[in-house]
Parts: structure tokens; C-alpha cells; sequence
């Protein structure tokens, strides 16, 4: 109750606080986080990191928007092979006759790839990320290519006109090869040599969970995108707090997206007893969990901060060191029909939009929650950037 008193007391009296805290489509801002953000903000903003609160509550608006529009662009990259930038209803020749991709995670991943962003943008410090997750690449490159991070090979095929996102979205798992057999499109199932930032391929689960604490160096700094499912098969990155080391070791933030699901199943976390029993297994291995909201770029973003800050904070006294470790809970393929089932693992919706009418419906309805008009996405994109 506390909690919620001071939340609403924040927002009565700052309009710019308030106008973010009213979230964004399907983005919602719970009163912990709220509480939580304003604290970094002021923390930011005293340590000259960040110009004025004004500008870090326009910033962190205009995450929501970017991760609503990422989340659209990736749904579209699964089911379609046009995209409408006006936000008008697909037909039926705009889908995909073979609609494929690891769509409930991708969508798990926007909001945090999104809070990734946002961090960087808040502080003025470009880190480096990884991702357990490859198959998820599709988060990844559909939000590169709206705020254009993207390489070279991305930027001379892509952009953000209709025709650009049209290309993008037909391109992924579009197979075409050219005449000597290289693949014609740049954007892979999983990340590789052309998504920007991309450090390794994440294909084999547990290589990024046993590598990602010994991958920045003293005075570099590292988010990692850890993957629950990964996390039930390789046991070795349990060893990770007892690998950093104050003296040569880079500032890194592990978040695992706690979305339930294994694939098509149910997670081990979640029939042990989810975000409670992986807090006291992390804690008795030496980890200093934090619970994040999974959904919220804000609070991605949030954990980015406060992980980095107890890091620097504990370094003076190295052997008191606990490595901080976020705990991202969501539902698998939040935002979009089908969240939460086992079907939203690949392809969410009941049937095929190319030939499904319930499905066509579907797809336009779960789109729509998600669609940021071009003014406003443009807006969105500047202030982040």
C-alpha cells in the first residue's frame, strides 16, 4: 500500500514522471518500478550521467513506444511478407504461405533488448550484450533496424519505409540463395555475422551462460540475455560468481528471461516453484538475485543499473563480492495472441494467416495492440538515440 501511495504522489505532482508512468499499449509500468526508476533517475541525474530528469522521462517514454513497434515488427517477420506502416489490417496475399520463426521468445526478448537500449542511451555508455537465446535474433534485429544500429550488409538492404520493413520481414526464413550459392538474405535464424553487436551465435544452450563472466574486461561492460531452458541444461555457469574477479573483470549484468516455457514445455523453474526457488538456488550458489519485471523495458533497464552499481560498489572489498544476477519474469510470447501456450513457442496463432480466416483476424487484432504511428515512432526513435 505504501508502494502505491507514493507512486501516485510522484506522478500528481510531475506531468513528465506521470506521462511515462501511464505506460504504452501493452507496456505497463507496475508502482515498484515506478518508485525504483525514479530513484535511478535521480541517481543519474546528481551524478551528471544523464542532462535533466525531463530528458531521462522522455527517453525511458520513448523505450515504450520503440519496444510496442519492435514487438509489431516482429510478429510480422513470423506471419508476413508486407508490412503496412500506415497500421491498416493485412490481406490475405500479405502472409507468408510457410509462416516460421521463434516467435514467443523473440517477443520475450524486445522488451529486454529495448531496456538494453534504453540503459545505454540514460548514461551515455555503449555496452557490448549476448544473447543464450540465438534463436531469439529476431528481437534483436527488428529493433536494429528501427532505431538503425545495424551493419553495413543490414543497412544497404533495410530501412524503415514500407518497402525497407517489407524486405526485412520477407527476408527471414526466406531460404533464397544467390546464383553461387551464398544465402541472399542477410538475417539468419540465429544471430550471426551481420546482426550488430552480435558476439556469438547462441545456438547451443549453456555457451553463453558459462562464457558471459569472462567476456569483459577490466573497465568494459556486458548485459547478458540468459535463457531459463538453458539454464536446466548446463549446470557450469552455477560456478560463475566464483570467475569475477574485482581486479580484471568487466562490469557484467546477467539477466535470465524467466518466461516458463522450455521450448514448447514447461520449464523445471516453474514446476520447482518459479522466481522464488531460482532466488534461493542463485543465492546459495553465491549470486545476488534481483527480481525484474520481464515485460517492462524500464525495468530492464532498472537492473542494468543497480547490478552495475553493486559491482563497482563491492570491488572495494572484493572478497564480499556477490555476482548480481536479474531475474526477468514473463510470459513466454507476451503481448501477442497465444502468450503463455505451448504453441507460442513458434507459432502462436491457431492456424495459418495465409489460410485461416479466425487466424487473419487474430494476427490484425494482436498487431493493432501493438501498431506506433510513423510520427510518433519517429519521435520515439530520436529522443532514444
Amino acid at each position: 500500500q505504501r508502494i502505491l501511495e507514493l507512486a501516485d504522489a510522484h506522478r500528481q505532482v510531475d506531468p513528465a514522471f506521470a506521462h511515462w508512468a501511464a505506460g504504452y499499449g501493452v507496456i505497463r509500468h507496475d508502482p515498484l518500478t515506478q518508485l525504483r526508476v525514479r530513484q535511478m533517475v535521480d541517481e543519474l541525474v546528481a551524478l551528471g550521467r544523464t542532462p535533466d530528469a525531463g530528458t531521462a522521462w522522455q527517453r525511458l517514454a520513448a523505450a515504450d513506444r520503440v519496444t510496442s513497434a519492435g514487438m509489431w515488427l516482429v510478429a510480422h517477420m513470423t506471419y508476413s511478407q508486407r508490412v503496412r506502416t500506415d497500421g491498416a489490417a493485412l490481406e490475405v496475399d500479405d502472409f507468408k504461405t510457410t509462416p516460421e520463426g521463434h516467435t514467443g521468445g523473440s517477443l520475450n526478448m524486445v522488451p529486454a533488448y529495448a531496456g538494453y537500449l534504453l540503459m545505454d542511451s540514460l548514461d551515455g555508455v555503449t555496452r557490448a550484450w549476448m544473447m543464450g537465446q540465438g534463436h531469439c535474433v529476431a528481437a534483436i534485429d527488428a529493433l536494429n533496424v528501427l532505431v538503425g544500429n545495424m551493419t553495413d550488409r543490414h543497412a544497404e538492404r533495410y530501412d524503415r519505409t514500407g518497402e525497407g520493413l517489407s524486405r526485412f520481414v520477407s527476408d527471414f526464413y526466406a531460404y533464397t540463395l544467390n546464383p553461387d550459392g551464398t544465402p541472399a538474405s542477410p538475417l539468419g535464424s540465429h544471430v550471426n555475422a551481420h546482426t550488430a553487436g552480435g558476439v556469438m551465435e547462441g545456438g547451443y544452450l549453456g555457451f553463453a551462460e558459462l562464457q558471459y563472466v569472462h567476456a569483459p574486461l577490466k573497465d568494459e561492460r556486458l548485459v547478458a540475455f540468459l535463457s531459463d531452458g538453458a539454464f536446466e541444461e548446463q549446470r557450469g555457469s552455477d560456478w560463475a560468481p566464483r570467475w569475477w574477479r574485482a581486479e580484471d573483470s568487466g562490469l557484467v549484468s546477467p539477466i535470465i528471461i524467466l518466461n516458463g516455457r522450455r521450448i514448447e514445455q514447461r520449464s523445471q523453474i516453474t514446476q520447482q516453484g518459479g522466481e522464488r526457488w531460482l532466488d534461493r538456488h542463485l543465492r546459495l550458489n553465491g549470486f545476488d538475485p534481483i527480481a525484474l519485471d520481464g515485460r517492462d523495458p524500464a525495468s530492464i533497464a532498472w537492473g542494468i543499473h543497480v547490478m552495475e552499481s553493486r559491482l563497482q560498489a563491492g570491488a572495494a572489498v572484493p572478497a564480499d563480492v556477490r555476482l548480481p544476477y536479474g531475474i526477468a519474469e514473463t510470459v513466454k510470447g507476451f503481448g501477442f495472441p497465444g502468450a503463455g501456450t505451448n504453441a507460442s513457442h513458434n507459432l502462436p496463432l491457431p492456424g495459418n494467416p495465409a489460410k485461416d480466416a479466425e487466424a487473419r483476424a487474430l494476427f490484425n487484432e494482436g498487431t493493432a495492440a501493438l501498431f506506433v504511428a510513423a510520427s510518433e515512432l519517429d519521435e520515439a526513435i530520436a529522443a532514444l538515440n
